[in-house]
């Protein structure tokens, strides 16, 4: 008897030790906040997690809620926001983008040789790659243009950068080396613009908005988010596809063109780029968009465009989902398993970041970046980071207008 409770104190406590042990796993994976829809908490349950009850004081609303394991194992309390289903059109068709920065972006400090000495003005001043230059002695800085002939206008004497670095502004102040001829250097290479093609990932018909790319566009010298002024889109034609292959990333080959959307871009964010059209880009039927604990292991497709036709759906695999609120475009590991786009492409390529990801007749998710050496498998970010941060942005956008 006293073996049989000696036993069954040993058996509880180890019971006890991986419950415990198991809601602190749980609790550092799931998000602290969650949205749902008016219609109830039904909507959440994830790794067997729950949400307890909560009072709704209807759309619009936050409140607290408690996560519970099996309805009896407290894991952690979280904020859930009160929302109305979004509903947009998926797209996967390719656009063009043409952006400009706010300043200029150093992508790379040089020497300055004169009479057989080496200078590095930009460099012992403390200018680094990635650093963004707004002004010259207060003068805005726009365009590449601009930076030579405000230096030229120092005439040798010190001037006085004001930089954004990590989104703090600093100043710097470099004296420029004569290089003869009353010509004068500080020893950067500036960037102030970008271009290339994506796909789009939704269009809201009611406001004409839209989303692509599912990740930021980035300078492609120092990997930094291009900090954003100004931006186009255009159409796209695609004309070809380079396949990948282990270690080499695959590419969709294409230009722009007059023919397909046409809108502008308010904003180069973390999840994506985010505009308005002139008009829809695609025909197909409105979705919801899901909320990130409706997305589910399992079959799923893509939408996206791999030649000269429309949009076409394709046969994905949802293998595993990451709720980590750190990775906002790695929600996500999905698998091409289309025969159809495996011959085209052999997986993933560049070009096909913001295709959108469908599961269920929901929008889900967007593809962001492939496994290099694994070319059939990426990543993909969730739809709901992607709308979170639009209506983020718009919202900026309108504050400044007023």
């Amino acid at each position: 008897m006293r073996r049989f409770i000696r036993i069954s104190t040993v058996a509880i406590g180890i019971i006890c030790t991986l419950i415990l042990g198991a809601g602190t796993v749980l609790s550092n994976v799931l998000p602290s906040k969650f949205s749902v829809s008016k219609t109830g908490c039904e909507e959440l349950s994830v790794y067997g997690v729950t949400l307890n009850s909560y009072r709704s004081d209807g759309v619009g609303s936050k409140t607290g809620g408690k996560l519970m394991l099996g309805n009896i194992v407290p894991i952690k309390d979280v904020q859930i926001n009160i929302k109305e289903n979004e509903t947009v059109v998926p797209c996967g068709n390719p656009f063009g983008i043409k952006m400009f920065t706010k300043g200029v972006m150093v992508v790379k400090t040089d020497k300055i040789i004169v009479d057989k000495k080496a200078y590095n003005p930009a460099r012992d001043s403390g200018i680094e790659i990635g650093d963004v230059i707004t002004h010259i002695n207060s003068e805005p800085v726009s365009y590449t243009e601009d930076l030579p002939i405000k230096v030229n206008e120092s005439n040798g004497k010190p001037i006085v950068l004001t930089i954004v670095r990590d989104n703090k502004v600093i100043s710097k102040t470099i004296l420029p080396v004569d290089t003869g001829n009353n010509c004068y250097k500080i020893g950067v290479w500036v960037r102030d613009s970008s271009a290339g093609i994506g796909t789009m990932t939704f269009y809201h018909p009611k406001s004409s908005a839209f989303g692509g790319l599912g990740h930021g566009i980035c300078d492609v010298d120092t990997g930094n988010l291009l900090p954003m002024s100004q931006g186009e889109v255009t159409g796209a034609q695609i004309e070809s596809v380079t396949k990948a292959r282990s270690g080499c990333a695959g590419t969709l080959n294409g230009h722009h063109c007059d023919n397909g959307c046409s809108g502008y871009v308010i904003s180069n964010c973390q999840s994506g780029v985010f505009g308005y059209l002139d008009s829809a880009p695609v025909s197909n039927a409105p979705i919801t968009v899901a909320y990130k604990q409706q997305v589910k292991t399992g079959k799923a497709q893509i939408i996206t465009t791999v030649d000269n036709g429309s949009p076409k759906y394709y046969d994905i695999e949802i293998e595993s989902i990451n709720y980590n609120e750190q990775a906002k475009t790695k929600n996500l590991v999905i698998r091409i398993t289309d025969k159809e786009l495996l011959d085209e492409t052999n997986g993933i390529v560049q070009g096909m970041s913001g295709s959108p990801i469908i599961q269920d007749n929901r929008l889900v998710g967007a593809v962001t970046h492939v496994f290099v050496n694994e070319p059939q498998r990426g990543y993909g970010i969730f739809a709901e980071n992607m709308i979170e941060d639009f209506n983020e942005e718009n919202k900026k956008i309108e504050k400044s207008a007023a």
